[in-house]
C-alpha cells in the first residue's frame, strides 16, 4: 500500500518518454518511476558488502604475516628520524 507522496520535476521531454512508456507497458508513471527506483537503488548495499567481503577474504589469503618482529625497536628505529 501505498503511503507516502512524492513530487518530481521532469523536464518537458523526460516526462513525454515516461508518458510513452507508461502506455507501451500499461501502467502508470509513478508505477515505472518506483520500479526504476527499486532496480537502482534496492540492493546496492547487499552487491556493496560483497565486494567488501570478497576483498577481505583476497587480503587474509595474500597477505604477508611477519612473526618475531621486535616492535620496540622497530619504533624507536623511527623515533631517530
Amino acid at each position: 500500500m501505498l503511503t507516502k507522496r512524492v513530487n518530481f520535476l521532469f523536464e518537458e521531454e523526460t516526462l513525454q518518454m515516461l508518458r510513452e512508456r507508461a502506455v507501451l507497458e500499461q501502467e502508470s508513471v509513478g508505477e515505472l518511476v518506483r520500479r526504476a527506483g527499486k532496480k537502482t537503488y534496492e540492493n546496492k548495499d547487499e552487491a556493496r558488502l560483497k565486494k567488501i567481503r570478497a576483498a577481505h577474504k583476497w587480503i587474509l589469503a595474500n597477505r604477508k604475516v611477519f612473526k618475531n618482529i621486535d616492535y620496540k625497536a622497530l619504533i624507536n628505529a623511527g623515533r631517530k628520524y
